[in-house]
């Protein structure tokens, strides 16, 4: 009984490894020029999750090129060729949706198509050092503040 359980854990999870490698060759092989409707919408899901997009504005992002392609505005070659490139070049990070805005604007620019790709504002991320001002100002109070009280201890000798 246990030996047929084991071999049956075994199964199932080989199967679901083979999904999960099918559904990635799937999506890098995608022809959306020849998709309907329910294609599209595992094209799009598809491309969030390899691209692992965390915000709503990037996922809006993802829809509206999704859109563009589906109307034949720009190539999904451009698409693919771009994600790849972010998944290749920058196999480390996190968050390839980064890389893979840029390189879609960069090739698009070289195909003369930058018109078309979806205007993105880099403003949502906020880097981990950057502050508001008032958050400045309440740093350099408290830094002044250390300053008066330990310039004025007794030093002790």
């Amino acid at each position: 009984m246990i030996r047929f359980s084991k071999l049956l854990i075994c199964i199932v999870g080989l199967s679901i490894a083979g999904t999960f490698a099918a559904s990635d060759v799937s999506a890098q092989t995608y022809m959306p020029e020849t998709f309907n409707e329910n294609q599209f919408v595992e094209y799009e899901r598809q491309l969030n999750a390899i691209l692992k997009t965390r915000r709503d504005e990037e996922k809006q992002f993802v829809a509206k090129v999704v859109v563009l392609v589906r109307m034949g505005r720009i190539p999904s070659r451009l698409v693919s060729t771009s994600y790849q490139w972010a998944l290749k070049n920058r196999p480390d990070t996190n968050y390839p949706f980064i890389y893979f805005e840029k390189v879609l604007r960069i090739q698009a620019r070289a195909l003369e198509l930058d018109n078309e790709i979806p205007v993105f504002d880099y403003k949502i991320y906020k880097s981990a050092g950057q502050q508001v001002a008032g958050q400045k100002a309440s740093a350099g109070q408290r830094t002044q503040a250390n300053r008066n009280f330990f310039s004025r201890r007794p030093s002790i000798r």
